[in-house]
């Protein structure tokens, strides 16, 4: 059995957070890698626009049927081919006084284009270290 690669810490700025993002599918994520993941994100979460030299990683938490839920992404590491995006989704406690509507929310950063060279997936972490979705990336 071979050794598991090592980790580093991947540095990443804060693009946009919303809790209206046009997401309908459940918690996952998108590293945009290619032309057409970078213009998913930019059709899912309004306001978010590309920046050259920089790869957009967004986090969506997937529909609610109430606010009080929110997703950030606390840390990103690059363990060989891979991208462990680590994130928090918050919800509201019992009880809570929660505005009624439908929301979405989503958190995008992005990262220096050399800190996704060579991926092949990425792996979305909740904060209790239990994985919440895997995708391929091409």
């Amino acid at each position: 059995m071979s050794p598991s690669p090592a980790s580093r810490s991947v540095a990443f700025t804060e693009v946009a957070t919303t809790a209206q993002a046009r997401d309908d599918s459940g918690p996952t994520l998108i590293v945009g890698t290619s032309d057409a993941s970078q213009a998913a994100i930019v059709r899912l979460v309004a306001g978010v626009a590309t920046s050259a030299g920089r790869v957009m990683v967004a986090v969506f938490q997937g529909p609610q049927n109430t606010g009080g839920y929110s997703v950030h992404i606390s840390a990103i590491e690059r363990r060989g081919d891979q991208l462990v995006v680590h994130a928090t989704f918050a919800r509201p406690g019992p009880g809570a006084i929660v505005t009624q509507v439908l929301t979405a929310p989503a958190h995008v950063v992005s990262i220096a284009t050399v800190d996704a060279v060579g991926l092949r997936e990425a792996i979305l972490v909740d904060d209790r270290g239990s994985e919440i979705a895997r995708i391929a990336i091409t």
